[in-house]
């Protein structure tokens, strides 16, 4: 059975990352981890989603991926 993203709705290969109400590809589960950082760190949703961006990049950067603009 494939799975796709609740979010993106691309297939997943092997296990998905599940949050508490959908199952996450790799690349969703990263925005989604920024995200919640942002939200915890306080700014409201203007710093859940700089942060998420920044998070991204970071991880893109560190695993040698281009960016997707």
């Amino acid at each position: 059975m494939t799975m796709r993203c609740d979010q993106c709705r691309t297939k997943i290969r092997g296990e998905g990352h599940r949050t508490a109400t959908r199952i996450l590809c790799s690349r969703c589960n990263e925005q989604f981890e920024g995200q919640a950082a942002g939200l915890i760190a306080g700014g409201g949703i203007a710093n859940a989603i700089s942060t998420s961006g920044w998070y991204q990049r970071v991880l893109d950067r560190t695993r040698g991926r281009k960016r997707h603009d």
